[in-house]
């Protein structure tokens, strides 16, 4: 299996040197994965080469192609994960379109009425905590740079953290990785470090998520579905404040 990550030589210009400085740096590997569902190709991600397995089940989760994972009878990586193979329980008719864009949903995917806790609340200084160890734990991003992550929270701590070249396939591994855990904790918050797309807020929501934090902005369409999912939406997290931008009621003390 590849790595993340690879060195490569570089030279290093600066206007105050009257010399380029020749040295190596590592830099993000991209990687494409087609994922085969009962044989039949689906579709590739360009991708970090870790957790193909998890991005798989994640993505087909996020796409209501399976509810749980007794409905995998074979998950498989072959020509050193340059094919990720699943065979379903069930047939599966391939998708016209897959909700994965660089914008997120349309609008025309339905929410289902919501089953999220309602009497979940978090103090904003609890936010802000948790957020830090989330950060503190995005070891790729630290050491490279370009790095995408994304955190599932208990409220407490951030026991599942993943990091990938793309916004979406950091959600898909996350989701992925929780259900090959068999779901360990009850989720209660998704930490991004990127955008937040209308696409995070309804893989949030098939999670049962109640809230969203990031330290970059949402889209509006992200903002309306977020109010329509009952899901607080919170974007701008710099230093010690955050921006809320739906149901601010869980946010209290």
């Amino acid at each position: 299996m590849r790595q993340a990550f690879v060195e490569k030589q570089v030279w290093l210009y600066s206007r105050s040197s009257e010399n380029n400085n020749e040295t190596r740096k590592p830099v993000i590997t991209e990687h494409a994965a087609a994922l085969y569902v009962n044989n039949e190709p689906w579709l590739t991600f360009i991708c970090s080469p870790t957790d193909l397995e998890a991005l798989a089940l994640g993505f087909l989760y996020g796409e209501n192609i399976i509810t749980d994972l007794a409905e995998i009878s074979s998950l498989k990586l072959e020509d050193s994960g340059s094919r990720i193979m699943v065979s379903l329980t069930h047939t599966s008719e391939k998708p016209a379109h897959f909700h994965r864009t660089s914008t997120g949903y349309g609008l025309d995917t339905r929410l289902n009425p919501p089953h999220l806790p309602v009497d979940s609340t978090l103090k904003p200084g609890n936010v802000l905590d948790i957020y830090r160890q989330f950060m503190d734990q995005q070891e790729l991003h630290e050491h490279v740079g370009g790095f995408h992550s994304a955190g599932l929270s208990d409220g407490f701590s951030v026991p599942i953290m993943v990091e990938d070249l793309g916004r979406h396939n950091c959600v898909d591994k996350l989701t992925g990785l929780f259900l090959l855990q068999n779901r360990p904790f009850t989720p209660n918050l998704l930490l991004l470090s990127g955008r937040i797309s209308s696409e995070m807020v309804f893989k949030t929501f098939a999670l049962g998520i109640p809230l969203i934090v990031s330290r970059t902005s949402p889209t509006a369409l992200a903002i309306d579905t977020a109010w329509e999912a009952g899901i607080t939406l919170i974007g701008y997290l710099r230093g010690a404040q955050f921006e809320v931008y739906s149901h601010p009621e869980r946010l209290q003390g």
